[in-house]
């Protein structure tokens, strides 16, 4: 059967930079790509580089996660989509789980979960559990296992598809460390406690006591982003420091950057870690969660303890000090990247998943209706 004989619709929450918004913006384009029809549902987004939104039928549809407005929300998309069915509902944020579930048994299709991190995992909602969830996706082994017990007699099966990214072709590339500009050494992600950025920053700041001049850039906002201002003002790093939102391009600045640092205290595997990877960019990681099975300390990046500033300023530091070496440790993290976690293998995975679960009755070759965001109706 071809691909383009299935029709998939995305289920989201707010799309904002980070990697699991990042992740579901490719898998969209992905599906399109190959001819499948794909339409991504979200409750709001802002703020992200439009290179991102290219390719992709996303519509904005607030308040469906709204008690009470959301199930008004449910009614009108479903009369939406009613005579033009999805053959398969893919939910990208376990907490429109019950909205999920509501959407999947008004139009009779099955529906089935991704799930990013440890702690959507941990509160995984069990209580809204029904027949139309059909599989739970998890994008590690790590995260999987976060996952509660399903109750027993429930037929929902538990599988790991770890995300995959795009490789531009390596002509493309500027080598990192390899000019006399001040090295660049950069974080990418949502400002959350959890991300470690002010241990980042506490390292970034050992880097420069060592006597080497460098440039840190740190992309994404959040919470925490007054607190790390004030903290880089005390570290006397300010001058060295900027801080750009999600609206850059997301390719020109890994590409702008030397060494890409990931020092979050917990972590699912680490998108914008395996971004950087493609980009040819050396990594050093905290050795956490889904981290684990990208990494290999030594060989294709390098593995810090979370929570640790100066083990983290030591190995930024051997980096800088052996150019080389840094190179070569991005050269083999792009091939893993190539031939382990490359977009393609993982629409493949996740097509067949469609495949698996979607009802075998006759569909029509119509279109998902794509919403206007000007009307906010459906042609």
């Amino acid at each position: 059967m071809a691909d383009s004989a299935l029709r998939v619709l995305l289920l989201d929450a707010e799309l904002s930079f980070r990697g699991s918004s990042l992740l579901t913006l490719r898998l969209a384009r992905g599906l399109e790509r190959r001819e499948i029809d794909t339409a991504l549902v979200c409750t709001h987004f802002d703020g992200l580089d439009p290179c991102l939104l290219k390719g992709v039928r996303l519509h904005e549809i607030p308040g469906i996660n709204v008690p009470v407005w959301g199930q008004l929300v449910l009614r009108t998309l479903y009369r939406d989509l009613k005579d033009q069915r999805p053959d398969v509902i893919h939910l990208q944020d376990s907490r429109l789980l019950p909205q999920g579930i509501r959407l999947a048994r008004k139009l009779r299709r099955p529906l089935i979960v991704s799930v990013g991190d440890h702690a959507e995992a941990s509160a995984f909602p069990m209580k809204a559990i029904a027949p139309e969830l059909k599989m739970v996706i998890s994008v590690s082994e790590s995260v999987q296992q976060q996952i509660p017990t399903f109750p027993a007699g429930l037929a929902i099966e538990r599988r790991v598809i770890m995300p995959g990214v795009g490789v531009p072709d390596a002509t493309s590339i500027d080598s990192p460390l390899d000019d006399e500009r001040p090295p660049v050494v950069g974080m990418a992600g949502p400002l959350e406690i959890v991300k470690g950025a002010a241990f980042f920053l506490r390292a970034c700041h050992r880097v420069v006591e060592a006597g080497h001049n460098i440039r840190i850039v740190i992309a994404g906002s959040g919470p925490e982003e007054r607190s790390l201002r004030q903290l880089a003002s005390s570290l006397e790093l300010s001058s060295r420091l900027t801080f750009v939102d999600g609206g850059v391009s997301m390719a020109g600045y890994l590409s702008a950057i030397d060494i890409f640092c990931l020092p979050s205290l917990q972590q699912g595997i680490g998108v914008m870690m395996l971004e950087a990877m493609a980009l040819g960019r050396p990594v050093v990681a905290s050795g956490v969660g889904g981290v684990l099975s990208v990494l290999e300390d030594n060989v294709n990046g390098l593995i810090v303890p979370p929570s640790d500033s100066r083990s983290l300023a030591d190995r930024i530091i051997e980096l800088l000090e052996n150019r080389e070496r840094a190179r070569q440790l991005a050269s083999a993290g792009q091939s893993l990247v190539r031939t382990r976690f490359n977009e393609e293998r993982m629409l493949d995975e996740l097509i067949a998943v469609y495949r698996e679960v979607q009802e075998a009755e006759p569909r029509t070759q119509e279109a998902i209706p794509i919403m206007s965001r000007t009307t906010g109706t459906w042609h």
